[in-house]
């Protein structure tokens, strides 16, 4: 989610609210159908590494491709969201509070960027996001790597 929240947190207020809109329905959509994919960890890792690539590489560019970057890892976060089989009152209660926690997370961590921005007006607040994702893009693709390799590391 941090990722994504980089990702999003390059562009302006007037284009971060439809990727907010876009990322509640995203979350929604996972929740709802919850496929229950395998391997849900590899595919988080590899949307996160392109999220982060992106707002590395073309911070504020490519609006079509951020939304639905946003949107295939809100779907991914609100397919790995849904409870073990159970009650139904107790699956709802922890889906919504699943839902809310993510979308109140993205809503602070995209506010506290386009924050930082609108404050700071000086060239390396940019600078400093980009390598923030580079970083968090490494860092995703060498768990990627990791979790594909099939190697069983001791822990």
């Amino acid at each position: 989610m941090l990722g994504l929240a980089l990702l999003a947190g390059g562009f302006k207020s007037e284009q971060a609210q439809w990727l907010l809109l876009s990322f509640l329905l995203a979350n929604i959509a996972g929740l709802v159908s919850a496929f229950g994919f395998d391997e849900l960890d590899a595919k988080m890792f590899a949307i996160a590494f392109a999220a982060c690539s992106t707002a590395a590489l073309f911070p504020h560019k490519l609006l079509p491709f951020v939304i639905a970057l946003v949107c295939v890892g809100a779907f991914l976060i609100g397919d790995a969201s849904v409870p073990e089989p159970g009650r139904l009152r107790d699956r709802l209660f922890t889906m919504s509070g699943s839902l809310v926690g993510a979308n109140v997370g993205l809503l602070y961590l995209l506010g506290g960027s386009l924050w930082i921005r609108e404050r700071f007006k000086k060239p390396w607040v940019g600078i400093a996001f980009r390598v923030a994702s580079a970083w968090l893009g490494a860092v995703s693709s060498l768990m990627l790597a990791l979790g594909l390799s099939g190697t069983n590391l001791p822990t």
